[in-house]
């Protein structure tokens, strides 16, 4: 190959994983697609975001080698002493594993192209906590982690909610479980604030690779306050001090106007002082 030509493909993938209209980096290709033949059980996306103690709720998990899932457990989170063999008692059945749909705006081959549909029994003395959930399938285990709340602690995002004057009302320290339900799809949040206070507003994905999403947020005057797209991970978080008392809107949306199924978030705000 010619020199001039390789300096120029070299420069195009730099411009491909930098580019916010590109979807998903190839770092992120690199680090989640499968080669055909090495193929394992894999979790990439799950709707809810987060789950509430005292509920029943239907899990969905999409993925890798999915099909034909015997068992899904949770395991008690670190702090609470928990390993493998520590399942906290949720009482689970397995409805359905199947192919999963074509991802919109994603190659299967990513993201995994099997799911997984579960109904969870969470007892209401269950703790709160960050846990490790375990899929067996026949291939092997799936694990990854997702957050259990406290259910006074977990307001459920409602349609609509797509502007200013329909914002849905956000208290601090309480977070919001919802999702991005269809393209251009904007959820707006109000919360109120007093002068000085340091707010960190995070949102926290079903899954990464699905959900590229943005936060925006405006003062009560509906003036800009600050955004952000990507911050460590793909999940935004937005920091910034609150000059005046008032409403601050906080609006949720995805960074290439791409909503539907899988794009499920928990949106957490705190005052760090």
């Amino acid at each position: 190959m010619r020199r001039g030509v390789l300096v120029v493909l070299t420069l195009l993938g730099i411009l491909s994983c930098l580019s916010p209209a590109a979807g998903p980096s190839l770092f992120l290709i690199h680090a989640y697609g499968q080669d055909a033949k090495s193929i394992t059980p894999r979790i990439t996306a799950t709707e809810p975001a987060a789950l509430a103690s005292g509920s029943k709720v239907t899990l969905k998990v999409r993925g890798f080698e999915l099909k034909g899932a015997t068992e899904l457990r949770l395991v008690r989170p670190a702090e609470a002493g928990g390993t493998d063999s520590n399942a906290a008692p949720i009482r689970v059945e397995i409805k359905e594993t199947k192919d999963a749909g074509q991802a919109k705006g994603l190659d299967n081959k990513l993201v995994g192209g099997t799911q997984l549909v579960a109904e969870l029994t969470l007892p209401d003395d269950l703790p709160a906590g960050i846990y490790d959930y375990v899929i067996v399938t026949p291939a092997g285990e799936a694990k990854e982690k997702i957050r259990v709340l406290a259910p006074d602690s977990v307001l459920d995002e409602k349609e609509s909610n797509n502007g200013f004057d329909e914002a849905q009302e956000l208290t601090l320290g309480k977070y919001s479980r919802g999702s991005i339900q269809s393209d251009k799809d904007v959820d707006v949040f109000a919360l109120p604030t007093q002068a000085g206070q340091q707010l960190k507003i995070t949102l926290i994905s079903g899954g990464p690779l699905l959900i590229d999403a943005q936060l925006d947020c405006y003062d009560s005057r509906r003036q800009f306050l600050a955004s952000c797209d990507d911050e460590k991970s793909r999940d935004p978080v937005a920091t910034f001090k609150t000059l005046a008392d008032g409403i601050v809107y906080i609006c949720v949306s995805s960074a290439h106007d791409i909503g539907g199924e899988w794009h499920s978030y928990l949106l957490a705000v705190e005052d760090v002082k």
